[in-house]
């Protein structure tokens, strides 16, 4: 997101426009400072990405209107001037942060994100990242909000091409209307097919965004021709406006269903305060928006939104508890950093005559900087490399995050939008005995356990798992609509698929991390433990009859951020508040959603758990590193390597599950009744 098309030296000053910056950099500020009222403020962006289009198209319009042509010099000109040098400010000084305090992975993330960001492709860097299931989470990377940015340097690269061929050789502005209305509404429709299928793209990717600039545009064109309606009804147009935008940002959910239709309302809402403060620009516009404060946070809001989000991220990771009211400080800091910016960097380079008169200088500027900082960036990443080598850190922490488990994903687990049932067998393929892992990605992290001691055993281990799918037959709430409906169809598939694998034994484990904890951070999609124990009997009672016995092994804990980011830290920087980065275990347990899962076999007599906090925790708390390993590769999943650890502990309780499944089998055959 941007609020950076402000207002141009050939337009009229517009106090409203301004008014409408300051709101939206407030909304998205908020929402990153954690105020539960503003927990869609995330559609601020929604409203930059409005505003550029009605200021680029209205500027664009007037000077073909004024000179017959676009001089594409002095456009990219202004908006180097204009950008440039108070992002690489920020880059450079956000660089210099992370490399102080950061841990060699997560400023090799750090440093890659700020390359991408240098030369505006930091969202197709976070697009890819966050469709990466195991890759490490982008919401704590401190250049996570110039995916925005981004979006709209390159809506500044075809935006005056599209303008000029719907003015080119008319006297009108009418096909350029059309022209808009057409690639608006078919950018809208690659938005709500993408946020159906691939959420990530429709959030990241400028085709699926281009629409809301399409539509600002449209709505400056417009506003010369609306102006019949009575000024009371203006106001009004003005007030329902406002009044869409902000309900959005307390009512639209975070989630997988944005984009999509719901950014209409942030997106029409603007445009009708748009179209309705033209109407009344020659009073000043609305006083509500025009006047007070929101026009001096508007004048700023460029700069704040730069800064506030490096400004949470480094507090977050220098207090690791902080709360709203810590964030909400670490916010205001950064508006002190941005208005000193806003006067010492960005407005001498804005007006410098030199820039003005010769555009072609801006953009030569621009080409510096650019190989500037991806030169830092790159150097950046040189040295996260040399940190790594670092021998306590290279022997605890440098191979965790690729190491997942032995597992061969690519062939042996589907795609996050397949629907198939893939089963690869391991261990002993000759064996009478066959065991089945069942499960999501956390019984994937048991694969190594269970490889080692079917190799022991001498039984044949298949196994049967999808990302991101959990044994409970629940609809993940978090999800696109398409990756609900293939999770579904897959668990289905599986039920019926295990009956035919004619299993001794069923493995059955699945990721708590869906269910909503109060207190718990970075984890909970929503689901009740009502749900999640309905879920857990409908998928029990469905594979009870697959099997001679069921075992299902209870999710080990929990944590509450990522553990190698915070012992990368802890060994870099003996002050660092993490500590050892032992998890208290009241935090990090949580007894009633196993219990829940408990009350789901009552009934069922081949359902058997087992449970290994008591050997990953001591009474108080859970440590996350054991005899030198590294317990977990993120913030959720366990390290192949502590999984192979771990194979004594499984053993026996796997041992004792087939014996007795062997004992149900020859009563079953022998008439008996089990006990």
């Amino acid at each position: 997101m941007s609020p950076s098309a402000l207002r141009d030296a050939s337009h009229d000053f517009r106090p409203d426009i301004e008014g409408l910056r300051g709101l939206a950099v407030l909304l998205v500020v908020c929402f990153h400072g954690g105020l539960a009222w503003f927990s869609g403020g995330f559609i601020g962006v929604d409203v930059f990405f409005v505003l550029s289009g009605y200021l680029i198209t209205g500027l664009l319009v007037a000077e073909f209107q004024r000179t017959s042509r676009i001089d594409l010099v002095r456009f990219y000109g202004r908006r180097a001037k204009r950008l440039l040098p108070a992002f690489a400010l920020m880059l450079t000084v956000t660089l210099g942060v992370a490399a102080v305090i950061y841990g060699p992975d997560e400023l090799l993330g750090t440093a890659r994100a700020g390359r991408s960001a240098a030369v505006y492709l930091s969202n197709v860097f976070f697009g890819r990242e966050a469709a990466d299931y195991f890759a490490a989470g982008v919401k704590t990377n401190p250049f996570l909000h110039t995916w925005s940015l981004a979006v709209e340097e390159q809506f500044y690269l075809f935006w005056p091409l599209l303008v000029w061929m719907g003015l080119r050789g008319r006297g009108s502005t009418t096909p350029l209307v059309w022209l808009l209305t057409v690639v608006s509404l078919a950018s809208l429709g690659v938005c709500l097919w993408t946020t159906a299928n691939t959420q990530t793209f429709a959030f990241y990717q400028l085709p699926a965004r281009a629409w809301e600039f399409g539509l600002g545009g449209v709505a400056q064109l417009l506003s010369a021709r609306l102006r019949l309606l009575p000024r009371v009804a203006w106001r009004a147009v003005v007030l329902a406006g406002l009044a869409i935008v902000v309900g959005s940002a307390s009512l639209i959910p975070e989630g997988p269903r944005f984009p999509g239709a719901l950014a209409l309302f942030p997106v029409c809402g603007t445009c009708l305060a748009l179209m309705g403060g033209a109407a009344l620009s020659r009073e000043g516009g609305l006083r509500l928006i025009a006047a007070g404060p929101l026009p001096a946070l508007g004048a700023l809001s460029y700069s704040w939104y730069l800064w506030h989000w490096p400004f949470l991220v480094f507090a977050a990771a220098l207090f690791p508890t902080i709360g709203v009211g810590g964030k909400l400080l670490a916010v205001g800091l950064s508006l002190g950093c941005a208005a000193a910016g806003y006067v010492l960097v960005e407005n001498p380079i804005r007006y410098s005559r030199t820039f003005t008169i010769h555009p072609g200088r801006a953009i030569a500027m621009a080409a510096g900087i650019a190989v500037c900082t991806v030169g830092l960036s790159t150097s950046v990443v040189r040295y996260s490399g040399q940190l790594a080598q670092v021998p306590v850190l290279q022997r605890i922490v440098a191979v965790a995050r690729a190491d997942i488990s032995r597992i061969p994903r690519q062939r042996c687990t589907p795609a996050t939008p397949s629907s198939a049932v893939i089963t690869c067998n391991f261990g002993d393929t000759s064996s009478a005995i066959r065991v089945v892992l069942f499960g999501d990605s956390h019984a994937m992290q048991w694969f190594n356990s269970l490889e080692d001691i079917s190799n022991l055993e001498h039984w044949e281990l298949t196994t049967v798992v999808k990302s991101g799918c959990p044994v409970p037959s629940i609809d993940v709430p978090d999800q696109p609509p398409r990756v609900v409906q293939a999770c579904n169809t897959w668990r289905r598939g599986a039920f019926a698929r295990i009956p035919i694998l004619r299993a001794a034994l069923v493995v059955v484990a699945s990721s708590g991390g869906y269910l909503e904890v109060t207190g718990r951070m970075n984890h909970g999609t929503g689901v009740t433990l009502d749900q999640w124990r309905s879920g857990a009997a409908a998928s029990l009672a469905a594979l009870s009859p697959s099997a001679a016995e069921i075992l299902w092994v209870r999710d080990p804990p929990m944590p509450q951020g990522d553990v190698p980011t915070c012992v990368e830290r802890s060994l870099r920087h003996g002050w660092y508040p993490g500590g050892d980065c032992a998890m208290p275990r009241a935090d990090v347990l949580f007894p009633a959603a196993f219990e829940a899962v408990r009350a789901a076999a009552r009934g069922l007599p081949n359902v058997s758990f087992v449970d290994l906090s008591d050997v990953l925790c001591g009474d108080t708390s859970c440590p996350v590193v054991r005899m030198g390993v590294l317990m977990y590769k993120d913030d959720s999943h366990l390290t192949g390597a502590f999984a192979d650890s771990l194979a004594r502990e499984l053993e026996t309780p796997l041992v004792a599950a087939i014996a007795v499944g062997e004992q149900h089998s020859r009563n079953r055959r022998t008439g008996m009744r089990n006990p």
